[in-house]
Parts: C-alpha cells; sequence; structure tokens
C-alpha cells in the first residue's frame, strides 16, 4: 500500500495499539502441538456432545415466580385432582363425508357466530354423527387405559360418567327419561324444590323414544336438542361450538328462537321464533384421568422424565418428516415404572388416541386439543434438518467465492465444525459436573437451539478475517511464517476482542432470574470461546502449515493480485471513503431514520402467536386456531390458589365477593375471563360446593347421619351452628370442618335433580393437611381437628395466547382479589408462613396460576429479563471495549500528565463520567447510573479517556440498528416474543465484532501514519472484504432457514439475515461516517 508520510492526528492515534505478538510468537513455532492438542481435546469433547442429546421441554419453566411457585404447589397438594384433556369433533366439509385418512384439512369452514350447519342437518347434532360419536367415546371406555379414568358430572344431564363425557351420552341420559332436566330438583340457594325443567314423556307428534332405539329418527334428536339447549341454563350449548343457532327449516316439527339470547337466569330469549333445529359445527370430546394413577403407573406428564424412545415416533417421507404415535401398553409402562426406568410419554398417548379415534372418522375429524407440543416441535426440528444440508452447501459455495481457494474453504469447515464440536462438548460437559457435583448451571431451553448458528456466524466471521488477512501478507511477499504470525497478532487481537465483547454480551443474562436465560449466557459464552480459539487462532495455524506441505512439494503458488473476491474491493473501499467524507449526510439519515424507528420500537407488545413458533398447518396450530375461533368462550383453565386457614368463615365470604366482582364489570373492561352463556363469569370454588353438599343435606339427611351428623343435637353432634334450617351455616368455623371433612370422604351426594359430585373433583378445589377420619370426618385420623391451608378457585381465559389480553385481564383480576387482601397481613403475592394465619388474617398467599397464567408470566418475563440484559450488555461491551483499547502508559504517568492541564484533564474525566451516568440512566436506571458513573471514574484515571470514546464510537452504531431492529420487526407485523428478543440480543454480539474489525483496523493503519481517508480505503478493502464476504455467507444461510415451515426457524432465520445486513450497514457506513465527522476537517483537505 502505499501511504503518505505519517502524520499526527489527535483521534485514535494518540496511543500505540497492542497486538498478540507475543501469543504469535508463541503459537507460530507450536503449531504442531496446536493441532495435537486440538485433536485431544476434541475427542474428549465427545462424551460431553452425548448429555447435550436430552431433550428439551418447551414447556417447562425455570425461573423464579410466584406464580410459578403457585403453581408447582397445585401439581403437587392437588395430585390427587383429576386431568381433563380435550378432543374436538369437527364436521367435514360434505365433498369429504366417508373419505378415508382423516385429515384437519377437511374441517368445514367456519360459518359464523350462531349461524349453525345445515349439512348435514344439524351439523354435530345430526343423528349419524352422534353416532359417529358415540363409537369413539365406547372405543374410549373400553381402552386399556380406562382403568386410570375419573368420574365426571355432566351438568347438562346429571348423569354420572366414568372417564369419558360426549354429546351421545347427554342424549342417551335426557332420552331415557331418567335426567336431572326431566325430574324435580331441589334450588341449592333457597332450597326449595322445583318441578322438573322439562320431560321425555310427552314429545307432540312423535314417539319419545331413547336414543339407542332402532327407529330413532333425526326429528327425535332434533326435539332432544331443543329442550337440552332451552333447559339446561346453557351446560348444553357449552358443548357447542360458537357457531351454534336455531336454523330454520319449515319440514321440522320442532319450534325454536331464531337469533337467540341465552338469559342470565338460564332462559332463552328471541324476536321470532319458527320451525327448525339446533346445529352446530363442533363439539366437544373430554376424558377424566387420574394424574396421580397413571403417574404411579409408568406415565409421565413431563417430556423430560420420559422414556428416551421417543425418536421411534416418526418417521421419514421424503426430505419431510411424519409423527407415527408410539402406542405403548398400560402393562409396559407400568414395568418400567417398576424398574426405574424412564416413563412412559402422556403426550404420545394423547396422540396415539387422537390416531385410534381418527381412524373411525367419517363425518367429522377427530382432533386433539393443544397437546403433543413437543413431539410436534421434534418433528419439525427433524423435519427442517435438510434445510441445515441446502445451508450449509449455499455457505460453503459463498466461502469459495469469498477465499476462491479449495482448500481455504475446506480449513474453514473443519474449523466451524470444530467449533460446534466443542462447543457442544463444553456444555455437555458442564451437564455431566454438574450433575454430579450438585453444581448445575446448564438447563437447557429453547434458546440452546439457537446457539450452532450463532456460532457458525461469528466462526465466518472470524474465519474470514484471518484467512483475507493472512492472504493479503503473503501478496505483499510476506512468508507464510510471517504472514500466519501477521493474521494472529493483528486479527487474533481483533478476534479476541470481538469474543470477548460477545461473551460479556451474553454473559449479561447471569444477572437474570430465569434459569434458562442464565443457562443461555453461559452456553453462548462457551460456544464463542471455541470459535475464538479455533476460527481465529487456530485456521491460520492449518493455513500456514499446508502452505508449508505445498511449498515442500513445489506447488505452493503466490496470491494473485487483482483476484476478485466476490467483490471488488475498490467499491468496498468506495464505500468507507465516502460514508466518511459524506458524513453529516449519513448521520442526517441515521438521525432521521432513528426517530422515525423509535416510536415503532417503543409501541411494540408482548406477544405470543402460534405460527410465530410451530408450523402453522400443523395440528398442534389448527387446533389451537379452531378453540380461539369456535370455543374462545370456554377458554383454558387458570386457577387462584389461596393459603391460609381455609375453615375461617370470612375466607368462604371473601370468595363469594370475589366471584360478584369478577362480574361488576362493564363493557369497556378487560373481558377474557370465561363466561357462561349466560353471560356471567365461570368461577368455580369450595364454596360452590359447599352450597350443593347442604343441599343434599336438605335433600337426603341419611348419608350425613352415618358421617356423624346429628339433627336432633343442637350442635349437630359436630360443636357446629347450625343455620335457620337447621342446616351447617358457612359461617361458623366447625360447620366448615365438618362439611369439608365430609365433602373431602364422600363426595357430594346426589340431591333434587343433581347430580352426585365425585372425590376427585372435590380435591381439586381443597386440601387437608392430615388424613381425615372417614367415621369421623369432623376429625383427623389421629382424632385432631384437621387443618385446612390450601383451595384452588378455578376459571378460564379466553384467547390466552394473546398476551395483550392477558396482561389487562390478569391486572383486573388481582383487584377483584380485593377482598382476600383484606384478610391478609401481607401483599397477596407474597407468599408467607401458613402458621401465621390467624383469625384476624386468616389468608397467607393467593395468586392466580396455572399453565396459561405461567405461560403468559414466564413469556413477559423473559422478554423483560432479555431486553434488560440486552441493555445491560451494550454498557458491559462498552466497558470491555475501553478496557481493549486501553492507553499503554501507566495510570501514575497519566495521572501527572492530567495534573500539568488540569482544566483539560478535568474536562475529559467529567465527560466520560457524565456520559456514563447519563446512558445508563436512560437504559438502565438510577440504580445502575451511580455505580457506573463512579467506576467511570476510577477507569477513567485507570485506562485514560481517549480509550471510552473509541469504545462509544465502536458501540454506538450497533445500538442505532438494533433500534432499527426492532422497528422492522413492528414493520413485519410481529410482536416482542423470546424470538425477536433473543435476536437483538444476539445482533449486539454479533454486530458489535464487525465493528471491531473495522475499527481495529482504522487504527492500525493510523498507528502506520497513513491518513483518514487512506486509514478508510484500507479498511473498506481489507476488513470490508472479508465483513462482505461473511455478512452474504451468513445472510444466504439465514434465508435457507427462514424457508423452514417451523415458525421459530422461519422467523429466526428472516430477522438473522435482517440483522446481519444491519450490522453490516453498521459497519461500512455509519462507523466511517462517525470517523469522518471525528476527522472531518483532515478528511475535506485530503484529495480524493
Amino acid at each position: 500500500m502505499n501511504h503518505t508520510q505519517p502524520v499526527k492526528y489527535p483521534s485514535f492515534a494518540a496511543h500505540n495499539m497492542r497486538d498478540f505478538a507475543h501469543v504469535a510468537d508463541f503459537l507460530v513455532p507450536r503449531r504442531r502441538q496446536a493441532h495435537i492438542v486440538v485433536v485431544i481435546l476434541s475427542i474428549l469433547m465427545l462424551p460431553g456432545i452425548s448429555a447435550t442429546f436430552s431433550p428439551i421441554d418447551i414447556e417447562s419453566y425455570d425461573m423464579e415466580s410466584a406464580e410459578l411457585d403457585a403453581n408447582e404447589v397445585l401439581m403437587e397438594e392437588f395430585s390427587s385432582a383429576g386431568g381433563i384433556e380435550a378432543f374436538g369433533v369437527f364436521i367435514r366439509n360434505p365433498s369429504h363425508f366417508g373419505e378415508p385418512g382423516s385429515d384437519v384439512t377437511m374441517i368445514a369452514d367456519y360459518t359464523g357466530h350462531g349461524l349453525g350447519v345445515t349439512n348435514p342437518e344439524g351439523g354435530i347434532l345430526n343423528l349419524t354423527v352422534l353416532r359417529e360419536i358415540d363409537t369413539k367415546a365406547e372405543y374410549l371406555r373400553q381402552h386399556e387405559v380406562s382403568e386410570f379414568y375419573l368420574s365426571f358430572a355432566s351438568q347438562i344431564t346429571g348423569e354420572s360418567v366414568v372417564g369419558v363425557l360426549d354429546l351421545a351420552t347427554d342424549f342417551r341420559a335426557f332420552m331415557s327419561g331418567q335426567s336431572a332436566l326431566t325430574s324435580p330438583r331441589i334450588d341449592p340457594e333457597t332450597l326449595t324444590m322445583a318441578p322438573a325443567s322439562t320431560d321425555w314423556v310427552d314429545c307432540g307428534v312423535l314417539e319419545c323414544l331413547t336414543f339407542d332405539d332402532e327407529n330413532l329418527t333425526q326429528a327425535h334428536i332434533d326435539l332432544a336438542a331443543h329442550r337440552l339447549a332451552n333447559y339446561s341454563s346453557g351446560a348444553f350449548l357449552r358443548l357447542l361450538s360458537k357457531d351454534r343457532g336455531f336454523i330454520p327449516d319449515p319440514s321440522s316439527p320442532v319450534l325454536g328462537p331464531y337469533d337467540h339470547q341465552l338469559l342470565v337466569d338460564g332462559t332463552i330469549t328471541a324476536e321470532e321464533w319458527g320451525p327448525g333445529r339446533w346445529a352446530a359445527s363442533s363439539a366437544w370430546l373430554l376424558i377424566n384421568f387420574d394424574r396421580e394413577a397413571m403417574q404411579r403407573n409408568g406415565w409421565s406428564f413431563s417430556w423430560l422424565n420420559s422414556s428416551s424412545d421417543s425418536d421411534s415416533g416418526y418417521e421419514w417421507n421424503g426430505v419431510t418428516v411424519e409423527t407415527k404415535p408410539i402406542h405403548n401398553s398400560v402393562e409396559e409402562c407400568r414395568e418400567r415404572a417398576l424398574a426405574g426406568e424412564e416413563l412412559c410419554s402422556m403426550e404420545w398417548l394423547y396422540l396415539a388416541l387422537e390416531e385410534d379415534l381418527r381412524s373411525t372418522d367419517e363425518m367429522v375429524v377427530t382432533l386433539m386439543f393443544a397437546e403433543g407440543v413437543n413431539v410436534e416441535i421434534n418433528r419439525e426440528l427433524l423435519s427442517s434438518a435438510y434445510l441445515i444440508l441446502i445451508m450449509t452447501l449455499v455457505v460453503t459455495i459463498l466461502l469459495w467465492f469469498s477465499l476462491r481457494r479449495v482448500s481455504d474453504v475446506a480449513i474453514v469447515v473443519v474449523g466451524l465444525a470444530l467449533s460446534l464440536m466443542w462447543m457442544q462438548g463444553l456444555i455437555g460437559w458442564a451437564i455431566i459436573l454438574g450433575q454430579r457435583y450438585g453444581m448445575e448451571v446448564i438447563f437447557r431451553s429453547q434458546f440452546s437451539n439457537l446457539l450452532p448458528i450463532l456460532v457458525l456466524a461469528l466462526g465466518i466471521d472470524d474465519s474470514l478475517h484471518a484467512l483475507h488477512r493472512y492472504k493479503e501478507e503473503r501478496r505483499e511477499g510476506a512468508s507464510p511464517e510471517q504472514a500466519a504470525r501477521t493474521s494472529v497478532s493483528r486479527v487474533g487481537r481483533a478476534i479476541l476482542l470481538t469474543s470477548t465483547t460477545t461473551i460479556v454480551a451474553f454473559m449479561a443474562n447471569m444477572t437474570s432470574n430465569i434459569a434458562a436465560l442464565r443457562s443461555f449466557g453461559i452456553e453462548a459464552g462457551l460456544g464463542v470461546l471455541s470459535a475464538f480459539i479455533l476460527t481465529g487462532l487456530w485456521v491460520p495455524l492449518v493455513r500456514y502449515d499446508f502452505d508449508l506441505l505445498m511449498e515442500s512439494r513445489g506447488k505452493l503458488q503466490d496470491e494473485k493480485e487483482g483476484l476478485v473476491h466476490m467483490v471488488p474491493e475498490s467499491w468496498l473501499a468506495a464505500v468507507t471513503t465516502n460514508s466518511a467524507r459524506h458524513a453529516p449526510v449519513v448521520a442526517a439519515l441515521a438521525i432521521l431514520i432513528t426517530a422515525v424507528a423509535v416510536p415503532m420500537m417503543l409501541s411494540l407488545e408482548g406477544d405470543f402467536q402460534v405460527e410465530d413458533f410451530i408450523e402453522s398447518e400443523s395440528d398442534l396450530a389448527v387446533g389451537i386456531g379452531l378453540v380461539n375461533e369456535r370455543f374462545s368462550d370456554e377458554g383454558e383453565p387458570g386457577y387462584i390458589l389461596v393459603e391460609g386457614d381455609l375453615a375461617n368463615p370470612k375466607v368462604i365470604a371473601a370468595i363469594g365477593e370475589l366471584r360478584n366482582n369478577v362480574n361488576s364489570h362493564g363493557p369497556e373492561d378487560s373481558n377474557q375471563l370465561t363466561r357462561l352463556p349466560t353471560g356471567e363469569v365461570e368461577m368455580l370454588a369450595i364454596d360452590s360446593i359447599l352450597v350443593f353438599a347442604k343441599a343434599a343435606m336438605a335433600w337426603n339427611s341419611t348419608p350425613f347421619i352415618a358421617a356423624g351428623w346429628d339433627p336432633s343435637a343442637e350442635d349437630g353432634g359436630v360443636g357446629c351452628d347450625k343455620d335457620p334450617l337447621d342446616l351447617p351455616s358457612l359461617g361458623d368455623r366447625e360447620c366448615l370442618v365438618f362439611l369439608y371433612g365430609f365433602v373431602l370422604t364422600r363426595g357430594v351426594p346426589e340431591s333434587g335433580g343433581y347430580p352426585s359430585m365425585p372425590l376427585s373433583i372435590v380435591a381439586e378445589y381443597i386440601q387437608a393437611a392430615e388424613e381425615i377420619d372417614y367415621e369421623h370426618p369432623w376429625l383427623t385420623v389421629s382424632g385432631e381437628t384437621p387443618n385446612y391451608p390450601r383451595a384452588s378457585i378455578r376459571f378460564g381465559i379466553s384467547s390466552p395466547e394473546q398476551f395483550a389480553l392477558v396482561e389487562p385481564a390478569l391486572a383486573q383480576l388481582e383487584d377483584d382479589m380485593a377482598p382476600l387482601q383484606e384478610l391478609a397481613r401481607n401483599p397477596l403475592r407474597e407468599q408467607g408462613d401458613l402458621s401465621s394465619a390467624d383469625e384476624e388474617y386468616p389468608v397467607t398467599w393467593a395468586i392466580p396460576t396455572g399453565e396459561p397464567v405461567i405461560r403468559f408470566v414466564a413469556a413477559d418475563s423473559m422478554q423483560d429479563e432479555m431486553q434488560g440484559t440486552l441493555l445491560l450488555g451494550v454498557v458491559l461491551c462498552t466497558i470491555t471495549l475501553w478496557w481493549g483499547f486501553r492507553e499503554e502508559t501507566s495510570a501514575r504517568q497519566r495521572w501527572e500528565e492530567g495534573m500539568q492541564d488540569r482544566a483539560d484533564f478535568a474536562r475529559r474525566v467529567g465527560s466520560t463520567v457524565a456520559i456514563t451516568g447519563v446512558i445508563t440512566y436512560l437504559m438502565l436506571g438510577s440504580g445502575y447510573a451511580a455505580f457506573f458513573a463512579v467506576l467511570a471514574l476510577i477507569l477513567s484515571i485507570l485506562w485514560g479517556t481517549l480509550p471510552f470514546f473509541i469504545a462509544t464510537v465502536t458501540t454506538g452504531p450497533i445500538f442505532v440498528v438494533i433500534i432499527w431492529l426492532y422497528a422492522m420487526v413492528e414493520l413485519a407485523g410481529y410482536g416482542l416474543n423470546m424470538v425477536t428478543v433473543a435476536i437483538a440480543a444476539m445482533s449486539l454480539g454479533v454486530g458489535i465484532d464487525y465493528v471491531i474489525h473495522l475499527i481495529e483496523r482504522y487504527r492500525e493503519e493510523r498507528e502506520k501514519g497513513a491518513t483518514p481517508h487512506l486509514s478508510l480505503a484500507a479498511v473498506g478493502s481489507a476488513s470490508g472484504l472479508a465483513l462482505f464476504g461473511s455478512a452474504v455467507s451468513d445472510i444466504a444461510g439465514f434465508m435457507v432457514i427462514n424457508q423452514s415451515k417451523m415458525g421459530f426457524f422461519s422467523t429466526f432465520g428472516l430477522f438473522c439475515a435482517v440483522m446481519i445486513g444491519l450490522s453490516l450497514i453498521a459497519s461500512m457506513i455509519l462507523t466511517p461516517a462517525v470517523l469522518g465527522l471525528l476527522h472531518r476537517k483532515s478528511l475535506m483537505s485530503e484529495p480524493v
């Protein structure tokens, strides 16, 4: 290169650069030993790699959260409660009736709210369809897992059924004439008798037939459906999809309500009535599993604890993978449990049942709702494997265009492969050692799947910089040894800085209280370290040895001058120099774009769209979409866990007030809690169960007398203060203790048209601390008064994946819990000691929880934590670069020089402290600002002030493009989710690498005495060549990943490509522009 005579400039050349000369002096002569060490360490990584193959449960959340703690309490303390799983049964498009190979694509389109279905007549209420549903229900009743079923009590007919609840069963019970709707019933509130709601004796022109009668017609079903809809207080309509409605048909003998409305009292009104039938497109089919019994007999509800033979549940079909559910037998799973082996996965059981039910589909499609998520994620990962191969091929080809030498490409590929091996091996060894010594720090999560791609991006960048510098030195006449030394000493130092800053950026995650994020920081750090050693230091050594081999054979060729490596060097030099010369224009455009981007970034909200994570056409995604479309008024069950002294009558009263509060909101308030068809928010709790227990006692006191209740005694024989009706008062502690013990040992007996309530249902809402004496249910088996420390209140959340709606709903619910807060000494979210419950403050903890709640809290917390650690990472990166660019002179010498011009010294140090304090205050808050301001004061003396401004210049452009990246996320219609926030965090680590390489080369050229213009030209033609080649290779690879049908990969690939492109802009345009502003006078005075 032609350099002018050295000219001294104040910026970026005020102190000498450190280099890696001592490292090069150590490694180059010992390169063969280094090769041996690399081989040995690679072999040692193999056991660690195998440890990383353990499955990742994407539904497990290892984080500190009150909601998560509460959910764990629910799962542990209420384990005897059942686990209800749901299938959806959907009418097919008529063109697919009778076709084999039932598939979700056959499902008929949704007609709209209240519009029903006309083909077949009645839709899901068609007689032939009901027979098909009945066949499915009977199959489930006869299935070998039926030994683990718990009872249901139909809210429609009062029929008690074991394990399976479906439409056909309700029709059979009603049409037998023996259901609760056709019997006199007692009002549980007033305890007065009311006549039967309807009958199945007078069927008008029809004969009242049973469901199983061979002469049954559609007209009978229409009439039965009409009476079920009209007289079940909305319970029948809840089993049907929202398109349920009474469809006009002049030929029908049934008169019903067109465009009906269901009132709060359960009656139906309409402006017009006429002939027709009730119809809907879909309905529920429910199974109630005994979770505790299944776990004892070898079944696991946790993906992580289930059998590793899950890979056998997939089958290749070309380049894609299809799910072939594993059919584990009950005996096989039981034997696994007895042998202490891995358990059978419930996810595979759900899908196996779905497969069996689908084999009987004729007019419907049967679909398991929202289960099998881990099975689906693994299927999609396997299906995306071929894209990794295509990505590898594309990147390899582009690497050749960048390096133009097959041996160089081979060296890079080997370096990248070993980097991945080392990363996985180190992570695996951390897992092994952590488990062995009880110091686990690795908690694999969905973020772990992103690491290989991150390491590939960094490794390609490091390799290209190292090899291009080697080739550059060779073109200028250096020997292979000299070229290797220069590559290691100059580029190696830059790669050290890039690796250190990237590690520091990810290690900011260590401040998180979420184990998955802390682990991600450690795993990323190990990956970056591996890439630094193998692609930054080892690759040039391999290149050197290969050239020596070629030289010994007389085949070593000189690097060709003028060879185009993907793009002419002069073009890249023109980009950097023109960006610097037109710095004011570039700066103005950057400020304008940023001004537009900031509001867009700030408008981003937390979001969870299923298609952003999984294949939108998968059964799982389609099922979730169908639930939201057709059953959104049902929602997903959530709970409020209440701890304290539940035998205190104040708690029962507070639960009643809570129920009133959630039903007191207007149309402007959140409306995400599940409502009954009557419009009332559905909230199930122990107080309602006790009301039914009292009604059962009023109807028939015999079971209660057998349990020790004495009607003739003033206190009922149990020390209870009776109410005016001579029944246990819910305002008396002893009465509550008796009723709790009774329902927990016997359930709720049937009464006046209401079905019995089994123990499994009661156990879901109240928990006793000790075993209850069956003969004396107001006592424990040891003769003491029982403690009732926990209760759960069940509610539902509609569209639980729409986090923007869930957040205000939960906030409103917590406000509605004010009656419970009045009974608590501390804030409800803080779990108090159960022993602290007393008469005045009987509640020690009350908090919403359950799957939809913890899913929202986990995602929301993870997004907040990742954004917080991203900002902290920016600050820590700046400090790391400050250290990397620190001056050679000692702190004492700088202090003495500063004292010679105290005003200038105070100005420089003061501005450094002020800038640091303001930036950290704006980004991290006042808690961090004071600490980092003091730290800046100390570091200004230890490391100098100029390195701080160089570090700021290096970090600033990347911070700007992160804002742009967030704006593009908003423009693309995405929200803040774990993928988009993770990519923003990765953009800091990857993007700053690009800028560091440019800054380091610029400083090197300036140290040699080159003018700013010539230094920028050299940067563009040298570092820019490696940056451009790396960026193009990475972008092409990520765009291949973007073609994945898996939303997680597709989204990741898209925004990673955008992130790399923005990082290239930051390094090749924004950073030269900043340098151009700093050297404005010099650049404008230099000839072009």
